[in-house]
C-alpha cells in the first residue's frame, strides 16, 4: 500500500512538472518597445516584437562587457547566416547594467553583427523576461509563444536545434 501510494506521488510530481513546462512553453512572450541600436549609435528608431509574428525570433539578452556574450557573438553570427533564408529573425537586447547605447554600437562594430540590436536602458524587459545572467537566450514560435529559454553561453549546436524545433 505505501510502495503503491509512492509511485503513485512519484508518477503525479512527473506529470505536473511536465505539465508546468508544457505551460511555459506555450506563453506568449510579452511584447516590447525598445531603441534600435545601429554601428553608429541610436538613430531614433525603435523595434517591436509584435512586429517580428510569423517569424521564429531568437531574442539574445547580453552585455557588451560579459566575456560569454562576447564569446558567442560569432557563433550567432554564423547561425544569423545560416537561417536568414528560414524566416527566422536574430534580436539581440543588451541592458544597462554597466553599459550604454555607445558601448553596443563598439560591440556591433568589433564583432560585425548584421541582426538588430536594441537597448533596455530602465532593465524592463531583462525583467519581464526573467533574465539574471548573460548570455540568455529566448526562442519565439511564429506564433508569439516562447518555445525555449537558454541561460549562459551555447554551443551552435543546441542554439541551432532551438531554432529548428520552433520551425
Amino acid at each position: 500500500m505505501l510502495r503503491r501510494f509512492a509511485i503513485s506521488s512519484f508518477l503525479l510530481i512527473v506529470f505536473l512538472s511536465l505539465c508546468s513546462v508544457v505551460v511555459i512553453a506555450q506563453s506568449v512572450a510579452p511584447d516590447f518597445v525598445l531603441p534600435v541600436v545601429t554601428s553608429n549609435g541610436l538613430k531614433g528608431q525603435t523595434v517591436t516584437l509584435s512586429s517580428f509574428r510569423g517569424s521564429v525570433v531568437l531574442l539574445e539578452f547580453m552585455e557588451p562587457w560579459c566575456p560569454h556574450c562576447q564569446d558567442v557573438a560569432p557563433v550567432l553570427s554564423n547561425l544569423n547566416h545560416r537561417y536568414q533564408t528560414h524566416n527566422v529573425v536574430f534580436l539581440t537586447i543588451s541592458g544597462s547594467y554597466g553599459a550604454t547605447a555607445n558601448d553596443v554600437a563598439l560591440f556591433i562594430r568589433d564583432y560585425g553583427s548584421s541582426w538588430t540590436y536594441s537597448f533596455d536602458s530602465s532593465g524592463a524587459v531583462f525583467n519581464t523576461y526573467g533574465v539574471n545572467g548573460t548570455p540568455t537566450f529566448v526562442i519565439v514560435g511564429r506564433d508569439g509563444s516562447i518555445v525555449t529559454k537558454l541561460v549562459g553561453e551555447e554551443s551552435e549546436s543546441t542554439l541551432a536545434s532551438a531554432i529548428t524545433q520552433a520551425l
